[in-house]
Protein backbone atom coordinates (compact mmCIF):
# COMPACT_ATOMS: atom_id res chain seq x y z
CA UNK A 1 0.00 0.00 0.00
CA UNK A 2 1.51 3.32 -0.75
CA UNK A 3 1.48 6.24 1.83
CA UNK A 4 1.33 10.07 0.88
CA UNK A 5 2.95 12.56 3.52
CA UNK A 6 1.70 15.41 3.53
CA UNK A 7 3.87 18.29 5.17
CA UNK A 8 1.84 20.95 7.73
CA UNK A 9 -1.37 19.55 7.60
CA UNK A 10 -2.24 21.32 10.47
CA UNK A 11 -2.70 24.06 7.12
CA UNK A 12 -5.56 22.60 6.00
CA UNK A 13 -9.23 21.45 6.31
CA UNK A 14 -10.00 18.07 5.56
CA UNK A 15 -12.80 16.41 4.38
CA UNK A 16 -14.12 13.55 2.07
CA UNK A 17 -16.53 13.82 -0.23
CA UNK A 18 -17.35 10.68 -2.77
CA UNK A 19 -14.74 8.87 -1.05
CA UNK A 20 -11.92 11.37 -1.99
CA UNK A 21 -10.21 13.34 0.71
CA UNK A 22 -10.05 16.88 -0.16
CA UNK A 23 -7.59 19.41 1.59
CA UNK A 24 -8.22 22.95 1.12
CA UNK A 25 -5.58 25.24 2.69
CA UNK A 26 -6.98 27.74 5.76
CA UNK A 27 -5.13 30.44 4.91
CA UNK A 28 -5.03 30.51 1.07
CA UNK A 29 -2.35 32.69 -0.66
CA UNK A 30 -3.24 35.90 -1.71
CA UNK A 31 -1.34 37.92 -4.76
CA UNK A 32 1.13 40.22 -4.56
CA UNK A 33 -1.78 43.81 -4.80
CA UNK A 34 -3.43 41.96 -2.50
CA UNK A 35 -0.33 41.48 -0.05
CA UNK A 36 0.51 45.24 -0.56
CA UNK A 37 -2.89 46.57 0.62
CA UNK A 38 -2.04 45.25 3.67
CA UNK A 39 -0.23 47.52 6.38
CA UNK A 40 3.22 45.57 6.60
CA UNK A 41 4.62 47.97 9.45
CA UNK A 42 5.76 45.60 12.42
CA UNK A 43 5.04 42.21 10.25
CA UNK A 44 7.50 39.03 10.84
CA UNK A 45 7.97 36.29 8.27
CA UNK A 46 6.83 33.12 10.08
CA UNK A 47 7.89 30.90 7.47
CA UNK A 48 10.17 30.96 4.51
CA UNK A 49 10.74 28.34 1.91
CA UNK A 50 13.03 29.62 -1.65
CA UNK A 51 12.71 27.13 -4.07
CA UNK A 52 11.66 24.60 -1.59
CA UNK A 53 14.26 24.89 0.61
CA UNK A 54 13.16 26.03 4.24
CA UNK A 55 14.79 29.31 5.51
CA UNK A 56 15.03 29.77 9.06
CA UNK A 57 14.56 33.59 8.06
CA UNK A 58 12.32 35.73 10.07
CA UNK A 59 13.08 39.51 9.05
CA UNK A 60 12.89 41.44 5.73
CA UNK A 61 15.96 42.42 5.59
CA UNK A 62 17.68 39.19 6.74
CA UNK A 63 16.05 37.89 3.72
CA UNK A 64 17.02 40.07 1.44
CA UNK A 65 20.83 40.12 2.23
CA UNK A 66 20.49 36.03 1.86
CA UNK A 67 19.11 36.71 -1.51
CA UNK A 68 21.40 39.12 -2.26
CA UNK A 69 24.13 37.11 -0.82
CA UNK A 70 23.28 34.26 -4.03
CA UNK A 71 23.13 37.48 -6.48
CA UNK A 72 25.86 38.59 -9.25
CA UNK A 73 26.04 42.20 -7.48
CA UNK A 74 25.69 43.80 -11.57
CA UNK A 75 22.47 42.41 -11.23
CA UNK A 76 21.66 44.20 -7.82
CA UNK A 77 22.70 47.08 -9.03
CA UNK A 78 20.95 47.12 -12.30
CA UNK A 79 17.63 46.18 -10.84
CA UNK A 80 17.13 47.75 -7.03
CA UNK A 81 14.34 49.91 -6.20
CA UNK A 82 16.67 50.83 -3.18
CA UNK A 83 19.57 52.61 -2.78
CA UNK A 84 22.59 50.54 -2.42
CA UNK A 85 26.17 51.68 -3.41
CA UNK A 86 29.53 50.19 -3.83
CA UNK A 87 31.21 52.44 -1.39
CA UNK A 88 31.17 52.19 2.17
CA UNK A 89 28.69 54.57 3.36
CA UNK A 90 27.56 54.54 7.39
CA UNK A 91 25.18 57.78 7.26
CA UNK A 92 21.30 58.74 5.82
CA UNK A 93 20.41 55.31 7.15
CA UNK A 94 22.95 53.04 4.72
CA UNK A 95 24.90 50.36 6.79
CA UNK A 96 27.71 48.87 5.07
CA UNK A 97 27.82 44.63 4.57
CA UNK A 98 31.23 43.60 3.97
CA UNK A 99 30.20 39.67 2.34
CA UNK A 100 28.20 41.57 -0.29
CA UNK A 101 30.49 44.71 -1.02
CA UNK A 102 27.54 47.09 -0.63
CA UNK A 103 26.17 49.44 1.16
CA UNK A 104 22.35 49.72 1.57
CA UNK A 105 19.96 52.18 2.58
CA UNK A 106 17.06 51.48 4.97
CA UNK A 107 13.66 50.71 3.91
CA UNK A 108 10.48 49.89 5.39
CA UNK A 109 8.84 46.61 5.56
CA UNK A 110 6.75 47.42 2.26
CA UNK A 111 9.98 48.83 0.14
CA UNK A 112 12.04 46.06 1.63
CA UNK A 113 9.78 43.33 0.78
CA UNK A 114 9.16 44.46 -2.65
CA UNK A 115 12.62 44.14 -3.65
CA UNK A 116 12.53 40.55 -2.12
CA UNK A 117 10.07 39.84 -4.67
CA UNK A 118 11.56 41.88 -7.42
CA UNK A 119 15.17 39.75 -6.79
CA UNK A 120 12.80 36.03 -6.64
CA UNK A 121 11.30 37.32 -9.77
CA UNK A 122 14.64 38.16 -11.98
CA UNK A 123 16.50 34.88 -10.48
CA UNK A 124 13.43 32.70 -11.69
CA UNK A 125 13.33 31.32 -7.98
CA UNK A 126 10.26 30.19 -6.04
CA UNK A 127 9.87 31.66 -2.79
CA UNK A 128 6.44 31.05 -0.29
CA UNK A 129 6.22 33.33 2.48
CA UNK A 130 3.28 32.98 5.26
CA UNK A 131 3.34 36.63 7.18
CA UNK A 132 1.99 37.10 10.13
CA UNK A 133 1.15 41.17 10.30
CA UNK A 134 0.78 43.05 13.04
CA UNK A 135 -3.07 42.66 14.40
CA UNK A 136 -2.26 39.02 14.71
CA UNK A 137 -3.30 38.05 10.71
CA UNK A 138 -1.72 35.72 9.16
CA UNK A 139 -1.03 36.17 4.85
CA UNK A 140 0.63 33.42 2.37
CA UNK A 141 2.33 34.43 -0.93
CA UNK A 142 3.53 32.56 -2.99
CA UNK A 143 5.99 33.71 -6.16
Amino acid sequence: MDTITIPNIQEFTQQIINGNLILTRINPFIDERTLFQKDLRGSTLIYCKINNINNDIHKYKKLLIYLYSTTDKEIILQNTSLNISHQEIYVKGFEYYNQLGLSIQGSDARRTLQEIINIVKIKKNSMELKIKLKNDEVVCFIV
